[in-house]
C-alpha cells in the first residue's frame, strides 16, 4: 500500500511540475508580431527577486526598436537600477523563418532562439552576469505576453546548474 501512494504521489510531482512551452499559446490573442511590437519606443518598469522569492532590485528603462530594409530588427535598451546601476543591452534579431529568430546581445553567449507564437514570444538564451570580481553565465528562459497592442509582461527564470536563482519580472509599454 505505501508503495501505491509514493507512486501517486511521485506521479503528481511529476505532471505538476510541466514547463510552459511555446505551443501553450497557439491562437492566442492578440497576435504578437515582433517587427509591429518592437518598432519604436519603449518604457520598461520591472523588478529582480533572488532565489527565495524576495525582491532584490528595481529597475526602469526605456528601448528603442528598429528594422532595416532586410528585415532585421534591433532593440537597444536601457536600464537603469534603483542602487543607481546602469545597464546596457543591444539585441539583434534576425529572423529565420516564420515567426522565428536568432537573438544576439552584447551580454548573451552565443545565438539565441527567439520564436513567437499566438500573444506570446519566448527567447532561451545564457547571459554573462557580473558577481563578485567575475562573471558568471546565467541560462534564461524569457517569456514575453502581449495583452494588448501596447503592453507586454515579461517573466524570466534564471538558472545556473539546473536551479533557479533569480527572476525578473517585467512590464513594457509601447509609446
Amino acid at each position: 500500500m505505501k508503495s501505491l501512494i509514493f507512486i501517486f504521489l511521485t506521479i503528481i510531482l511529476f505532471t505538476g511540475c510541466s514547463s510552459m512551452k511555446i505551443e501553450d499559446f497557439n491562437n492566442t490573442k492578440p497576435e504578437f508580431i515582433p517587427q509591429e511590437y518592437f518598432n519604436g519606443n519603449l518604457k520598461a518598469y520591472g523588478i529582480v527577486k533572488d532565489r527565495s522569492g524576495k525582491i532584490t532590485r528595481s529597475f526602469k528603462g526605456t528601448m528603442v526598436g528598429s528594422w532595416d530594409k532586410n528585415g532585421i530588427g534591433t532593440l537597444d535598451e536601457y536600464f537603469v537600477y534603483d542602487d543607481g546601476e546602469e545597464m546596457k543591452r543591444v539585441w539583434t534579431l534576425k529572423p529565420i523563418g516564420n515567426k522565428k529568430f536568432i537573438a544576439t546581445a552584447n551580454d548573451i553567449i552565443g545565438e539565441s532562439p527567439m520564436i513567437a507564437n499566438g500573444n506570446t514570444v519566448m527567447i532561451d538564451y545564457i547571459m554573462r552576469v557580473p558577481y563578485k570580481s567575475s562573471t558568471i553565465d546565467l541560462s534564461v528562459q524569457d517569456w514575453l505576453h502581449l495583452q494588448d497592442e501596447k503592453v507586454i509582461i515579461n517573466h524570466s527564470k534564471m538558472k545556473k546548474f539546473g536551479f533557479v536563482v533569480g527572476e525578473l519580472v517585467i512590464t513594457i509599454i509601447k509609446e
